[in-house]
């Protein structure tokens, strides 16, 4: 099946992992676009406009390990929290998965590959089944776009459910999966001070309400202009 209109984005200083990745996620998936930068801060830049199906990233190229021990890095729950506000986020880092990012993989966030070993054909299937489920919704969407005559009353009202649930699914995941994170680090520290990264996580989850707000506007909108189709003779 092709993939329309469906982006991949690599963040990777890796030249040769970026070049080999492309290779095997474009021979399984035709037509698909591939693109790749070297940093988050870069991908923050291009995430909006990029607007990815599946984000890989590359744990070393999180930026979460300072060479300076007089800044603080990112951690890298951080780090993946706010990028699985764009689109769901395949980790490729050391063997052993790290505990900071169960919260997220346990909320269908995130997915981690080890990278021991022959581990791309791993990352290219977990990248490939994120993007056969994107591929199924936008089926279900398509009902939205067809001639209401082509199907029942319930039959729409059944498929906009679906979609409804596709679509505030990853906003609601990014929410509470930064709450409980940061609730737990205020848990664990018990002196009322905001946590390192707890300030970015706060921006997350606020960016992540208003993208919720909009995405009910415009779907209510959509299904208003579907039901008056509906009554139009």
């Amino acid at each position: 099946m092709r993939a329309r209109g469906q982006t991949v984005l690599l963040i990777s200083d890796d030249a040769a992992l970026c070049a080999e990745a492309r290779r095997e996620l474009q021979a399984q998936e035709e037509g698909l676009r591939v693109s790749s930068v070297s940093s988050v801060d870069a991908a923050r830049r291009i995430v909006e406009d990029a607007a990815p199906t599946v984000i890989v990233l590359e744990e070393a190229s999180a930026g979460c390990q300072a060479n300076d021990p007089r800044i603080k890095a990112p951690r890298l729950d951080a780090v993946v929290s706010s990028l699985a506000a764009y689109a769901p986020v395949v980790v490729l880092g050391q063997e052993k998965r790290p505990t900071e990012l169960s919260a997220l993989i346990a909320a269908g966030a995130a997915e981690y590959v080890g990278t021991n070993g022959r581990y791309l054909p791993e990352a290219t299937s977990l990248v490939k089944r994120r993007l056969d489920q994107a591929r199924h919704m936008e089926g279900s969407a398509e009902f939205l776009r067809q001639d209401v005559d082509n199907k029942s009353p319930d039959r729409s009202e059944e498929d906009f459910g679906e979609v409804l649930r596709h679509e505030l699914n990853n906003p609601l995941t990014g929410i509470l999966g930064n709450a409980e994170l940061l609730l737990a680090e205020l848990r664990r520290k018990s002196d009322e001070r905001m946590p390192q990264g707890g300030l970015q996580r706060l921006e997350t989850i606020a960016a992540l309400a208003v993208r919720m707000r909009e995405t009910i506007r415009r779907l209510s909108q959509q299904w208003e202009e579907h039901s008056m189709s509906a009554r139009t003779p």
